[in-house]
């Protein structure tokens, strides 16, 4: 039986000396996560840098620059919610954190982590700010999608936790979010403060279980989302509640308090809409310090920022007292993590287990989720005729995902003709003419940030007008990102199957179960 330990930044009473020695320009420039922009010096003095998507050859380089003689080394991080495959360009893809548990298998989830880690640590990387461990309760919600394991609190715990073991014992730091809990809003907090509407017993046994029994395992940081949480919180003088970030009732009463979380908060990013549109940007940062966070995602070491923190400090939004204590808490972060995890040190890294490891996850994954009238798997002979109809919101650049799957039916039948984004009256057509033995319809509908929406929509909603998927010729959906699809469209998808994500491993899973071969 494995034995976990809850995670505890460890105190260096050494550092306090150099603290108390700290101005307040240095201090606030400990407390923040900047990203490295290409073209531009890269931040120098924080205690950390995120470093957006690029090749393991230019993420080790930027890492090089940001810690070039530097006394406190400052940790490098990143997004790898779901292998190291969306932050470092080239990497192994694996499919998404709810496909890890569609596979059923929680080996591969800890295969996963194991796999980020490695590829990360060789990249010049420390820190992920994943997984996601949000619950899906409305289906409508624009943010988590696959990025979570769904909607079973058994389940997130179970594979979420497998990710977390396989990164951490391998040198990355992970990061649970978005606390208190997304995936019950309609909205996305980018652009807004969304409000997660759990009473305290559901949180408690919901969201709180997930969070209490991952920060006992061992999770080293948490980020809150700009999420209010009304059960468990007090209105402003507005009747507004107060997203997460900013507030002491959050951070302090039921992280730190109630779940007993002694590790690192990082805030969510604090150009996003539930943040600073809430209050003004540095009079929210304060907030946030105050509260109980310790690292402000995404602020600049600029002027301004300097300027207007000093400023809100005059006003009494932010004591001297709280800020050198949030910079102590990142100092000593950071310098137990480089005791533990020597620089340069590269790990043995074997990439063909993990394309085998990332293969297995994404196949297993995909899924028939409705087959009413028993379509599956499709009867063929190289004379099948099928359509191919993709449809697409318009802020995804999926249609090469498309391309594959479309080349990989003409594989099977000697007839495949695409049509994107054809329309109603076109699909009719399509559906009365009896040129095609099938339909296939692939949705490549997904989240993306400040859409507000993760579902098809706009002028792309309109193909599921006209009623063509009830004329003659049989009609599969296939839906790659959001699993919903099937949901939303209930009464029109009599058969569809879900793959969870998209990989380059995806297309022969979706041939497997459309021809049972």
């Amino acid at each position: 039986m494995m034995i976990f330990m809850k995670y505890k930044i460890k105190d260096y009473p050494q550092l306090k000396k150099r603290i108390a020695s700290m101005t307040i320009e240095e201090l606030l420039k400990t407390v923040i996560c900047p990203y490295a922009e290409q073209g531009k010096p890269v931040p120098r003095g924080t205690s950390a840098v995120f470093v957006h998507p690029t090749t393991t050859d230019n993420a080790r380089k930027t890492a090089d620059m940001i810690n070039e003689n530097r006394e406190d080394r400052a940790l490098i991080a990143s997004d790898m919610e779901y292998g190291p495959g969306n932050a470092i360009v080239g990497a192994v893809e694996f499919p998404s954190m709810r496909a890890a548990a569609e596979a059923g298998d929680v080996e591969l989830a800890y295969q996963m982590g194991v796999c980020a880690a490695k590829e990360a640590i060789n990249a010049g990387y420390h820190w992920t700010f994943g997984p996601c461990v949000d619950i899906i309760g409305n289906i409508n919600n624009p943010i988590v999608t696959n990025r979570s394991v769904g909607e079973n609190v058994d389940a997130i715990i179970k594979y979420s936790g497998a990710y977390v073991d396989g990164l951490q014992e391998n040198g990355l730091i992970a990061t649970l979010k978005h606390f208190p809990g997304d995936g019950y809003s309609s909205d996305d907090q980018h652009v807004t403060t969304s409000v997660n509407p759990l009473p305290c017993e559901e949180w408690d046994n919901t969201f709180g279980k997930v969070y209490r029994d991952l920060i006992e395992r061992g999770v080293m940081a948490i980020m809150p989302g700009h999420i209010a949480l009304p059960a468990y919180d007090e209105p402003d003088e507005n009747g507004l509640y107060p997203p997460a970030t900013v507030s002491q009732n959050m951070l302090t009463g039921l992280l730190k308090e109630k779940l007993g979380f002694e590790g690192l908060i990082v805030s969510d990013a604090v150009n996003m809409g539930g943040f600073c549109g809430y209050m003004n940007l540095y009079r929210a940062s304060c907030a946030f310090l105050e509260a109980g966070g310790d690292c402000l995602l995404f602020m600049f070491d600029n002027e301004e920022y300097l300027v207007e923190m000093k400023r809100c400090m005059e006003k009494g939004y932010l004591s001297e007292e709280t800020l050198r204590n949030r910079a102590y808490r990142m100092l000593c972060f950071c310098k137990e993590y480089f005791e533990k995890h020597p620089v340069g040190k590269k790990l043995e890294y074997n990439r063909e287990e993990a394309e085998f490891c990332a293969k297995e996850m994404a196949q297993k994954a995909v899924k028939i989720s409705r087959d009413r009238m028993g379509l599956l798997p499709l009867k063929r002979s190289p004379e099948t005729r099928i359509a191919h109809v993709v449809l697409n919101s318009v802020w995804t650049d999926d249609l090469h995902r498309a391309e594959e799957i479309t080349a990989k039916l003409a594989q099977y039948v000697n007839t495949v003709d695409c049509f994107p984004d054809p329309g109603g009256d076109k699909l009719c057509e399509i559906a009365k003419s009896g040129e095609y033995d099938y339909i296939i319809c692939s949705v490549l509908e997904d989240g993306a940030y400040g859409m507000n929406v993760a579902k098809l929509c706009g002028p792309a909603a309109r193909n599921m007008m006209c009623g063509w998927m009830r004329f003659n010729t049989p009609v599969v959906f296939i839906g790659y990102n959001n699993p919903y699809f099937g949901e939303t469209y209930a009464h029109s998808v009599d058969t569809i199957i879900n793959t969870f994500g998209f990989t380059k491993y995806t297309a022969d899973g979706v041939i497997q179960k459309l021809f049972g071969e």
